[in-house]
């Protein structure tokens, strides 16, 4: 049976946010350390856009340094934004979509526009298509923070960057679950 992304996402929604530390050795420097970085550098944003928004997990990090701005969540899966409502739940800040970000965006303006772990779903054709819309929405000096994978441009650092991951999550994982995923 071949899942849908959208599919695949609502059915492993209530247990997300636990399995992004297990599959993210780094976790707190990709999340926290990364967005306290930021935000401590750029004036308070007013409207905040979170593209592939899961369960908040980018969002809540940016809304602990800016608590009055407005956020947008968007995701295909509605069951990763149900998870985000309730966490969000009486904060009527933020905002929810389900939608196709490469399709739409929310109707309203953005000065500041994240997104953690999605984008790296997209071809190479939709991520530059997907770029050319945030660029144009954004004001001038608007920002655009894309916390995702990456190539590191050489073999040997991208070999370097794979093992780190892959001991990490040995270190996370039970053994049958590492043999699973062919991490020997």
């Amino acid at each position: 049976m071949n899942l849908s992304i959208e599919s695949q996402f609502n059915l492993i929604a209530r247990e997300y946010d636990g399995n992004r530390r297990n599959f993210i050795p780094c976790f707190d420097d990709f999340y926290q350390n990364s967005t306290d970085f930021i935000c401590k550098s750029i004036s308070p944003p007013k409207n905040i856009l979170d593209l592939g928004a899961s369960t908040r997990l980018l969002s809540l990090f940016w809304y602990r340094h800016f608590p009055l701005a407005d956020f947008y969540l968007v995701d295909l899966a509605e069951e990763m934004l149900n998870v985000a409502r309730d966490r969000f739940a009486g904060i009527s800040t933020v905002h929810f979509a389900v939608m196709n970000y490469l399709e739409r965006f929310p109707k309203s303006s953005f000065d500041t526009v994240i997104s953690a772990l999605s984008i790296h779903h997209l071809e190479h054709a939709d991520k530059q298509r997907l770029f050319d819309r945030i660029h144009e929405i954004l004001p001038k000096g608007g920002l655009f923070v894309n916390y995702d994978q990456f190539c590191a441009g050489a073999e040997i650092l991208n070999s370097w960057f794979d093992r780190y991951w892959i001991n990490g999550l040995q270190s996370k994982l039970h053994p049958l679950m590492c043999s699973t995923l062919n991490f020997q």
